[in-house]
């Protein structure tokens, strides 16, 4: 009986502080492809035009069937040779951007210096992805490979899958 009046546990700090730099270097990501698209898009908005803003890889991991997925993701997280930032680097370099936010005088150039450091990273970590994709996709038979890209159109045509609203 008293299990049951026990509260849910709470999802540990360290989980949160996780999930909060992942989410982070994936902005960090979306911010360098978005600022791509801005500067190459010629007139207009044109540039924004692309697949998802900002996720170029997305359709193509989307489409991918789980198993793969998961290869493909536990392969960029072994990645340290590829120069793809452990847990402890990310939080380096977000502390340095902070650091950077919050000094007075502000330094415009340190702070530039500091999100380099992250688009850099970003970038390690997106090359790992494609060639850990490609890895994947070079295993593929060719009736595989096929379907696949059947699928890589079909999230292209219907765009990413949306959360459903919280019900209230």
């Amino acid at each position: 009986m008293a299990d049951e009046m026990d509260p849910k546990p709470r999802l540990a700090r360290r989980y949160k502080v996780l999930l909060g730099v992942s989410l982070a270097l994936n902005l960090a990501v979306a911010g360098l492809v978005a600022g791509t698209a801005f500067r190459h898009g010629g007139d207009g908005m044109r540039g924004m035009r692309s697949a998802g803003f900002g996720a170029y890889g997305l359709p193509y991991m989307i489409a991918l069937p789980k198993a793969e997925r998961r290869d493909v993701i536990r392969a960029v997280r072994a990645d340290r040779e590829g120069g793809v930032p452990d847990r402890a680097a990310r939080r380096a370099l977000y502390s340095e951007v902070l650091t950077a936010l919050r000094s007075t005088p502000f330094d415009a150039e340190k702070l530039s210096v500091a999100m380099s450091g992250q688009a850099d990273a970003a970038i390690r970590v997106q090359k790992s992805a494609q060639s850990a994709w490609l890895e994947v996709i070079s295993q593929m038979s060719d009736a595989e490979r096929s379907a696949y890209a059947n699928e890589v159109e079909e999230v292209l045509r219907r765009g990413p899958p949306h959360k459903k609203p919280a019900k209230k």
